[in-house]
């Protein structure tokens, strides 16, 4: 066996148990290859390295349920296909929809809205002014101003995990708040003035 899958494999292991500096080695050892790949895939420097990141990121939450079939490296770039295949579906399904959705924000600038709907706005803007102070600005930068985790964590100088845990908390909070409509009210919202 190669001695570079055995000792990957020892960090792997060492990953499952929770030991920090294992993950550490495991990270530097594949985190710009990773990139590479990905970006070969995805063709953007910057959404390359994102999936990288959630692809550890997922593995250190998850990492006491994981299980290798083949070797450490072997997962790490499944993960990274498979993150930056899903990305490439939905950069699809965007362009696929996006006259359809141009056709529908014009349809909703062009249209009153009900008492119902007026309410409902004005409920999401309230849930969405209650958000704690970083929580509502990093969801604001992420969802209306189309911001990378990597953008926000550089320009507030936080770690890209901190933002990652604003917005899931802020996700969380709004859909407990508003439920599933949770994520129209704030499209609503961003074209039309309460």
């Amino acid at each position: 066996m190669d001695t570079t899958r055995e000792t990957d494999n020892f960090l792997f292991e060492g990953v499952t148990r929770g030991d920090v500096r294992s993950f550490e080695r495991l990270f530097r050892a594949y985190y710009s290859p990773l990139c590479d790949y990905c970006q070969g895939i995805v063709g953007e420097e910057t959404a390359a390295e994102d999936l990288v990141e959630e692809v550890f990121a997922y593995l250190w939450k998850h990492r006491e349920t994981i299980q290798l079939r083949a070797s450490a490296r072997a997962y790490l770039y499944a993960a990274a296909r498979h993150g930056a295949l899903n990305l490439l579906k939905r950069r699809a399904m965007e362009r696929a929809h996006s006259p359809r959705l141009a056709e529908f924000i014009t349809y909703l600038q062009e249209t009153e809205y009900s008492e119902q709907e007026l309410s409902e706005l004005a409920e999401a803007r309230r849930a969405l002014d209650e958000l704690p102070a970083r929580c509502r600005e990093i969801f604001l930068m992420n969802c209306m101003e189309d911001k990378t985790y990597k953008e926000i964590a550089g320009e507030l100088r936080l770690s890209v995990n901190t933002v990652k845990s604003h917005l899931s908390k802020a996700h969380r909070r709004l859909r407990e708040r508003l439920g599933p409509r949770s994520g129209i009210l704030f499209f609503l919202i961003m074209n039309y003035e309460l």
